[in-house]
This record gives C-alpha cells, structure tokens and sequence, in this order.
C-alpha cells in the first residue's frame, strides 16, 4: 500500500508544476530578503543598527515571557529527578557523615594528646631536666601492686629509679626497666616511700602509700603544724628525688595522721615524662674514693743483716754532734806545779778529758762572728 501512495505522491507533482512552485517560493523570498538585508547594512551601516536595536527592544519581552513556561518545565524535570535520585544521595550522605565523624574522633584524640605533649614539655622546661616523653600501655589497676608499664626502655635511655611525673606532678619513679618497656611505682603502692617537705612549714617528712588514693605524711616533727591545703613537694633528701618537683596538697589532718591528696590523676594517665637525673652517687661510691682504697699498701719492714740498709727506706742520717760552747767551762784551778787538768782546758766542755778535747773540731782562729775564749793568763 505505501509504495503505491508514494508512486501517487510522484505522480501528482509530475502532473501539478504549480504546486511545487508554491512549495519552493517561500525558501526563494527568504533567500532573497537574506540577501537584501546584507546588502542593506553594508551600504547603510548606521540605520541597521537602529534596525536590529529596535527589533531587541520588541523581541526581549515576547522570549522572556516565552521563556518562563521553559523554565519551569526545566526546574520540574530537576526537581522529578532529585526526587528519583534522593535515596542515593542519602545514603551518601550518611556515609560522609560517618566519615567526618570519625574523624572528628581522630582529631579531639589528637588535639588531647597534644595538649599532654605540651603540658609535659612546659614540666621539662621548668625543671630543666632532660626529660623522656613516653606512653602509658597499661592502668595502675591491681589489689596489691600499684604500678604502670611504659612504652620505653634502656633504648629510649630510660634508667632504674628515674622519677616519673605528668603534667601536674609526681607520678612514682621507675623500679624495672627492660630493652623497650619499663615499669614504675606508683606513689599509692604500698611499698613507695620518697621524701617530701611541706612549702608553708618546711616540715619534712616520708611520703608512705597504703594502696589507697590518699597516702599519708609519716616521720614529721611533733610540733608540725600542717593543715588542710598545704603544698607538698619533694624534698630531694637521698639524691633520688630532684629537690621541689610537686607532688600534691595536705587533704587530712587528724593529729599525727596526715594525708596527701596527689596532684596527679593517676587513674587517667596516658602520657608521662621520664625524668633523665642521675641519683648522687655516695662517696665512698665516688671515684675518687675507689681509687684512693686502691692505692698499695706500704711494704714490710724486713730483719736485715746489721750494717745494711733497709729496702724502701731512707738511711737515716749520722747523730747530730752537740756544737761546742763559745766560752767554754769555767777554768779549774791550777795545781801546786801550776799545771791544768786536760779535761778543764780552755773551750772544752767540762768532764769531756782528753778524749773529748780531741774529737772536738778545731776553730778558725780567725772567724768573724765567734769571740775567742779568753786567754789563760789574761784578765
């Protein structure tokens, strides 16, 4: 059916030129009036634009009311689509959500450890002690035993009885230190004892736990006065302890029983600081010391054969002889023959004879600074 129509189609333009004249006369008037205009706005510039201005001014109306229904079509066809797709972008939206909310998570974490790092840094400075900034991967939970397991060991350079503080005070000091972990003891335990002093009274005292939250104050002097609210710190008595690092304020007092409420939470410790101070040494400990017990002893004194000298020692030196007197003894009387005993010549010691006149040195007649006994005869 359809080819004999299109045949009839054919046949009746064939036999009708006029009507395929009329067909074509529109396309040829508008590709003549193209070719007007063209021909107009060359030749007058200046009355086209006045031309196309003014056709503006009457076309911008009727496509700006002809535009509208567009519009809201268009906004119908975005708004059916959203609308389709709405549950995609819900759950979108909640897995976004769940993202950002972790990690908002991750950032407060991040935020208070580094608040703790900053506190703990602020503690390093103003002790102006080296310190070791480490995690806590266990809690001081237990019956008996009060103690935290950190994440440093020998090789973070961490030693035996370090103390280690938060950012508000004393937490205990190290007893056990491995390759990468070391444990420390907290003041609570029942076997801490560190020596502290209180800032408003000077009184000192051991700082003793009992395995409760609140240790108490012993061996302070009968006459102390502590009251509720008195800071305590370390005394620094045994070296083991640096001197004024805190450790918390007088919570109880009930006559010689007094209790310390510790500065730091140690239920909540996350990070803490190893301090780096070496404990003083004691002296007979000291080097000095040490080598001084080292030196050798003196060697014996051994019988020798007489005449020989000792080895080791000096030979002493031959017996001062007694100088002779410079006016010597009061002279004897002669006897009936006029002669003088030997003994009682002149410038020889009294009872000394002839032996001792003889082993005498003799003089220089002429010394300077010597008077000459006087003579036998003179007066």
């Amino acid at each position: 059916m359809q080819p004999v129509r299109r045949s009839a189609g054919r046949a009746a333009r064939t036999t009708s030129p006029e009507r395929g004249l009329a067909q074509r006369l529109p396309f040829v008037v508008f590709l003549a009036a193209s070719i007007g205009l063209l021909m107009f706005s060359k030749i007058y510039p200046g009355l086209n634009e006045q031309v196309q201005g003014t056709l503006i001014d009457v076309a911008a109306p009727v496509v700006d009311v002809l535009g509208e229904p567009v519009a809201v079509v268009r906004g119908f066809g975005v708004t059916v689509a959203d609308t389709l797709g709405g549950a995609q972008k819900v759950e979108g939206l909640r897995a976004e959500n769940e993202r950002l909310r972790r990690w908002r998570d991750v950032a407060l974490r991040l935020d208070g450890e580094n608040a703790q790092l900053r506190a703990l840094m602020r503690v390093s400075e103003e002790t102006r002690i080296p310190a070791i900034a480490t995690r806590v991967v266990s809690d001081p939970g237990g019956p008996f035993v009060r103690a935290i397991l950190l994440d440093a060991g020998v090789g973070k350079g961490v030693r035996k009885f370090q103390p280690v503080m938060d950012e508000s005070g004393v937490v205990g000091r190290i007893v056990t230190v491995g390759r990468q972990s070391s444990r420390a003891l907290l003041l609570t335990d029942l076997n801490s004892r560190i020596p502290v002093f209180i800032r408003r009274t000077g009184d000192r005292g051991i700082l003793v736990g009992d395995n409760t939250d609140r240790p108490k104050l012993a061996y302070l002097p009968m006459q102390s006065s502590a009251k509720v609210g008195d800071e305590v710190f370390t005394s620094g008595d045994g070296g083991i302890f640096p001197a004024k690092l805190p450790v918390g304020v007088v919570d109880f007092v009930d006559g010689p029983t007094v209790r310390v409420k510790l500065a730091a939470e140690l239920s909540r410790l996350d990070f803490v600081n190893v301090l780096a101070y070496e404990p003083l040494e004691k002296p007979e400990q000291s080097p000095a010391a040490q080598a001084t017990d080292a030196l050798p002893p003196a060697p014996a004194v051994a019988a020798e054969a007489p005449g020989t000298p000792l080895r080791g020692h000096v030979t002493p030196a031959e017996p001062v002889q007694p100088s002779p007197s410079l006016y010597g003894a009061p002279r004897a009387a002669p006897d009936a023959a006029g002669h003088v005993p030997p003994g009682d010549a002149p410038g020889t010691p009294a009872g000394a004879g002839a032996e001792g006149a003889a082993a005498l040195p003799a003089e220089p007649a002429d010394s300077p600074d010597e008077t000459p006994p006087p003579s036998p005869g003179g007066t």
